[in-house]
């Protein structure tokens, strides 16, 4: 069983068939994009796939940062989603800090349940330490009442061959709290999934 996924063997043999790389905008993210919590500002997409959510908010007059840990989605992303207000970087999410650069939202869409659990406190730090107190963190991820996971908070993806790591909502809540103010916490359909969606501000 594999502990590490290869992104750069799965973007290279999948690319764009990857469940996560939309062309088509999900209703939710449209609708939060068209919401007063969002407004065109200066963006960081992490682990951005192919850049697809990145495009759709440079078309909306955002400036997005695109990170991903695979040289292939990122080289995918600039020749798919190529646009003057979006720039590209290889970076992991284990490195945040080195980006020295601060932004006013920052969103993960399908990366925080691919990180192992005694990975998520840190995780949670870096991302705050990218945003300006009032900044703005957007996390979508796998909710653990899904009923095909059956309860189970570990299982095999067969995408991408390794382990998907599902949270529940006191978790969420243990790991971002003491760095955010939670404005929503709610669970959405998304990809034929139940996930919880979560929109927070850095205290």
């Amino acid at each position: 069983m594999k502990k590490s996924p290869d992104w750069n063997t799965l973007y290279g043999a999948v690319g764009e068939e990857l469940p996560w790389c939309v062309d088509e905008m999900p209703s939710w993210f449209a609708e939060l994009v068209d919401s007063d919590w969002m407004e065109p500002c200066s963006a960081l997409a992490v682990g951005c796939g192919l850049g697809n959510y990145a495009f759709y908010l440079a078309e909306r007059g955002y400036t997005v940062l695109c990170l991903d840990r695979s040289e292939e989605a990122i080289s995918l992303a600039k020749q798919k989603n190529s646009h003057p207000s979006l720039r590209f970087i290889v970076e992991s999410v284990e490195n945040l800090t080195s980006l020295d650069e601060q932004f006013d939202l920052v969103y993960d869409i399908s990366l925080l349940h691919h990180l192992k659990p005694s990975a998520r406190d840190d995780y949670a730090f870096q991302l705050s330490s990218l945003l300006p107190s009032g900044g703005k963190l957007m996390v979508c991820m796998f909710s653990e009442d899904e009923p095909r996971f059956g309860k189970n908070y570990e299982f095999m993806n067969p995408v991408t061959d390794t382990i998907t790591y599902l949270l529940e909502k006191e978790e969420l809540l243990r790991i971002f709290e003491p760095y955010f103010v939670f404005d929503k916490l709610e669970k959405i359909p998304f990809d034929n999934y139940l996930r919880y969606l979560c929109l927070m501000r850095k205290k």
